[in-house]
């Protein structure tokens, strides 16, 4: 797996959550914001918390959505876990990097990475569909991130975890590889 210095979120779902007035922005606007994180601020005004569910099909889903988070539960039947997770910007900023969400093909999972060329690779694949970008997180601790998160795979499911629950997530529950630490989440919403 490539990484860049980022917070890589893994979701899983096997079909695309639509949810009226919280589309995730287009590739365009993901290379825009992107762009213009030169010119981002260094302070977050604004940041949402991350939300993990449990889908149907027994992958997990992130969202730093309220209406789309509530969409899932109340529209699809998923699950919000008492995973802890943190927060993270909905806007770019200096040292922040883009959270781009895909949807895996094959059941209800989804796949969130930092990882420009990873997220290429795998919708190169035709095994995932890009959906847009989850938020945006610190790419190191200089640039407030204060809560590492990681990332672990099993078979076609994808977590995030902060260290003590990716701890307990290998130790407790046989079959979750540690790909590896992705970014940062903030420890408090402002």
């Amino acid at each position: 797996m490539t990484r860049a210095t980022g917070l890589g979120l893994a979701l899983v779902l096997g079909s695309s959550l639509a949810v009226a007035g919280a589309a995730l922005p287009a590739a365009a606007d993901v290379r825009a914001g992107v762009a213009g994180e030169a010119t981002a601020t260094a302070v977050v005004e604004r940041r949402v918390k991350v939300y993990e569910l449990l889908t149907k099909d027994g992958g997990y889903f992130y969202t730093a959505s309220e209406s789309e988070k509530q969409s899932a539960v109340t529209k699809h039947g998923w699950t919000l876990t008492q995973t802890p997770l943190h927060f993270i910007s909905p806007a770019p900023f200096r040292g922040g990097k883009p959270l781009y969400r895909l949807r895996w093909s094959k059941k209800a999972s989804y796949l969130v990475t930092a990882s420009l060329s990873e997220r290429d690779t795998l919708v190169k694949s035709g095994d995932f569909t890009y959906e847009g970008v989850l938020g945006y997180a610190p790419g190191s601790a200089a640039a407030g991130g204060e809560v590492k998160v990681y990332r672990l795979s099993n078979n076609g499911r994808w977590r995030l975890a902060i260290e003590a629950h990716k701890n307990s997530i290998l130790v407790n529950e046989p079959g979750w590889e540690l790909n590896g630490p992705l970014l940062y989440q903030f420890r408090s919403g402002n």
